[in-house]
């Protein structure tokens, strides 16, 4: 004596998201009344229901339970044979159990979604957007992209043919690009179009949006750059008129404040010794002796000198007017700067009278201005003589073509004539 379990039909296909429907008939062979819970086991388990899940069957009898199994339309739903599989178990003798099995089918679906991120976009040159494609199905997905729109914008996209997985989504770019440029006036907004082509029977997915293309320059620009102008207008005011006056000031009270002092215990120190030789002349006197004369403090005057030196001439042997150093003077050349206009060959010298060799010597054809700088003074004491020499090679053209009729040269010295008094 035993338990008969039966499924039919004992095989099935189905589209996912389609119910698959069995009959399934338990046969209760024993000598008692037993009670049988239904129950679904098998990798289909989770798509099925039993209808009622439990059957009281009398001895010899057999009764039917409808079971149903229902695939969802996603892509958890492989393609192929999947058992279908349930167990009836007696409550009164378990050892009187019993199962059947069933095979269902599941086909191969396919369903895509897609979406265009953003819909609306602004810019104003080249945009970038993206559509999302959605693979609900359960197969990869190939598909194609395709763009419309008018001959004033273009469209285009890196990966116009894409392949999806099965329950899977992919991104896919596609640029807009203005094919001229809005440089004033209102923002211009381009209609445009993208359809995802599913390569089977699914129809096109078309996808609608709108690009606000704007001007280069925005409004607000010219208000900006105006604002700016004005701040570093009143910012050149206010050095000009505020700042530069008052630290000048602060610094010429500065530097006006230790002259003064100096300048003072100079003249104190001046007078003070004036006043000791008097004394001291006077004590001589009383002492019956001959006092030398005072001897006044020296001092000394400073003045800044610019000596020009012209010297023109052909061949050698020519000088330029000689400047003289005052007696009781000291003269301290800093700079010196040799011009050469026409592009003369030849020699330049700058000499002093009483030293043979010059002081230095400089080819002219090596420059047309050449500067000179000394940061230890070349000193000329008194009764110095300085000029410049010049042996004339070849004259130069200056400005034109033609040869010009002799050199014509210069040296411009810039000195300290310091003189004791």
């Amino acid at each position: 004596m035993a338990t008969t379990a039966n499924l039919d039909p004992t095989a099935l296909s189905v589209t996912p998201g389609s119910p698959a429907v069995y009959s399934f008939t338990v046969l209760n062979d024993s000598l008692i009344v037993e009670s049988y819970t239904l129950q679904a086991v098998g990798p289909a388990a989770a798509w099925t229901t039993i209808e009622p899940a439990a059957l009281t069957i009398y001895p010899g009898k057999s009764e039917r339970a409808v079971v149903t199994v229902l695939p969802p339309r996603a892509a958890e739903s492989i393609p192929g044979d999947i058992a279908v599989g349930i167990r009836a178990i007696a409550n009164e003798q378990p050892e009187m159990s019993a199962s059947a099995e069933a095979t269902i089918t599941l086909t191969p679906f396919s369903v895509a979604d897609a979406e265009l991120i953003p819909r609306i976009s602004r810019g104003r040159g080249r945009r970038r957007v993206r559509v999302a494609v959605d693979n609900q199905g359960n197969v990869p997905l190939l598909a194609s992209i395709a763009g419309t729109s008018s001959e004033d914008l273009g469209i285009a996209s890196s990966t116009p043919e894409i392949e999806v997985g099965e329950g899977r989504a992919l991104f896919v770019d596609v640029d807009l690009v203005p094919r001229k440029r809005v440089w004033k006036g209102a923002a211009i907004a381009h209609q445009f179009g993208i359809t995802v082509i599913p390569e089977n029977d699914q129809p096109p997915i078309e996808l609608t949006g709108t690009y606000n293309q704007e001007r280069v320059f925005p409004r607000w620009l010219w208000k900006a750059l105006l604002a700016l102008l004005l701040l570093i207008a009143a910012l050149i005011a206010l050095w000009f008129l505020l700042l530069k006056p008052a630290i000048e000031a602060t610094a010429q009270d500065a530097i006006d404040g230790p002259i003064a002092d100096a300048s003072q215990q100079a003249e104190a120190a001046s007078e003070q010794a004036d006043q000791a030789a008097t004394t001291a002349n006077e004590a001589k006197e009383l002492a019956g002796e001959t006092p030398p004369p005072v001897v006044p403090v020296a001092t000394s005057t400073r003045a800044n000198l610019t000596i020009r030196l012209e010297v023109s001439g052909l061949g050698p042997g020519h000088e330029s007017e000689r400047f003289t150093v005052p007696t009781n003077s000291v003269l301290r050349i800093t700079d010196v700067v040799l011009s050469n206009p026409q592009g003369d060959s030849g020699t330049l010298t700058v000499e002093n009278k009483d030293v043979e060799a010059p002081i230095f010597t400089s080819g002219l054809e090596n420059f047309r201005d050449l500067d000179f700088h000394f940061v230890t003074p070349i000193e000329l004491t008194a009764g110095d003589e300085l000029f410049a020499g010049m042996a004339c090679g070849a004259p130069g053209v200056g400005a034109g073509t033609t040869p010009l009729p002799e050199c014509s040269d210069s040296v411009l010295v810039t000195a300290q004539l310091i003189t004791q008094r």
